[in-house]
């Protein structure tokens, strides 16, 4: 038998200019005892450069270009780009593995607290599935804290795009089997990846996503959102599409108990807010599992196996409103009794049974409808 939120873990895993300085480099000036403004090209020329010779709690302003190289921060910094569509840092063609072994785009690590805006984080990386994989766009790791805005992470995949074991992510948070990160994502386009849009791994990492829009990429299979393995997150205000089961993955199909589904939102912890989301096209709209999330307000639209999936414990969703597919909500017992009590649930235009339950292994499922 195949749990899929624990295979879902296991899985885990414009042209091109070198931008150039264009005037003689200037030192960058701060009063005393603060922090120092540093502008890429101007005063360094490129972002690991500014990055290496910034103090922590200093601030880079990166000039419009792509940047084609990998940036690796473990100092808290700010670095503000002239906006997504002008600014990018591009993987460059031959990438260094970083704390974890795989290879990110942009690393931040030894507990560093980073704000990233305003710019873009791009591949396709030069790699292959056997060699020089690219493992994630953004990876956050040992105590690392985010904060991403106004940003686009696009492309993050191999070439061509294929479905890598353990592969490509787009913001990639927390480690296993002990290590944490945090992030915070608002109002930014999370696009074309390879593997997932957002992963947050390990009791004690976390993430908020706001605003934002996470859509899988059109030929491998892809999960939207991950908080797996005890991380908690906050999904709210964000539009979440097209993460399907794509050939030639194996296993993917409707039965829960021993094939794949692909989803959207997938969460396992107490804590966990998902509420007031667009959630279209993906095989699976929201797929939890455990006691405690938060779920309410979502719009969940042609979903093709399910809107919502509610395994191994005790759940309530309210006002949520889902439209097609084969089930509306689907209540899964495999390893605990399960009950969901549906208060104020609108399903409309499903093929099969609107509410839908699966039991296993001696353990009931049950679903509670209220008007």
């Amino acid at each position: 038998m195949a749990i899929p939120l624990i295979r879902t873990a296991a899985r885990l895993g414009l042209g091109v200019v070198t931008a150039i300085a264009v005037c003689p480099l200037v030192p960058a000036s701060a009063a005393a005892g603060g922090s120092a403004d540093l502008v890429v090209p101007r005063d360094h020329p490129t972002i690991q450069a500014a990055v290496d010779a910034a103090a922590p709690g200093d601030r880079i302003s990166v000039r419009p270009g792509i940047y084609r190289e990998q940036v690796v921060i473990g100092k808290n910094l700010s670095i503000t780009g002239s906006g997504d569509g002008k600014t990018t840092i591009q993987a460059p063609q031959t990438l260094t593995p970083g704390d974890d072994g795989g290879n990110s785009i942009v690393e931040i690590h030894n507990g560093a607290q980073v704000s990233l805006s305003k710019l873009a984080v791009s591949g396709p990386g030069s790699g292959t599935c056997d060699s020089g994989a690219l493992g994630a766009g953004i990876r956050v790791l040992g105590g690392a804290s985010l904060d991403l805005g106004h940003a686009a992470v696009t492309h993050i995949t191999d070439t061509p795009a294929a479905p890598c074991f353990h592969s490509a992510t787009a913001v990639l948070v927390g480690d296993l089997p002990t290590g944490t990160g945090s992030a915070t994502i608002r109002d930014t386009k999370i696009t074309g990846y390879q593997g997932a849009g957002v992963v947050v791994l390990n009791t004690g990492s976390s993430a908020t996503i706001e605003r934002s829009t996470v859509t899988g990429h059109p030929t491998v299979s892809t999960d939207g959102i991950e908080f797996v393995e005890g991380a908690v997150g906050r999904v709210v205000k964000s539009t979440v599409s097209e993460n399907e089961c794509r050939e030639p993955d194996p296993g993917c199909g409707p039965d829960f108990f021993n094939e794949f589904q692909h989803a959207g939102i997938v969460g396992d912890a107490p804590g966990t807010v998902i509420e007031h989301n667009r959630i279209t096209g993906n095989q699976v709209g929201i797929y939890v599992a455990g006691t405690g999330l938060t779920i309410g307000g979502n719009d969940l639209r042609k979903n093709s196996y399910v809107g919502m999936a509610l395994q191994d414990g005790s759940f309530t969703l309210r006002k949520d409103r889902i439209t097609g597919g084969v089930h509306g909500v689907a209540v899964i017992a495999s390893a605990v009794d399960t009950d969901a009590v549906l208060d104020g649930v609108k399903i409309t235009q499903t093929s099969g049974a609107p509410v839908q339950t699966f039991e296993c292994c001696g353990f009931t499922a049950t679903a509670t409808v209220k008007p």
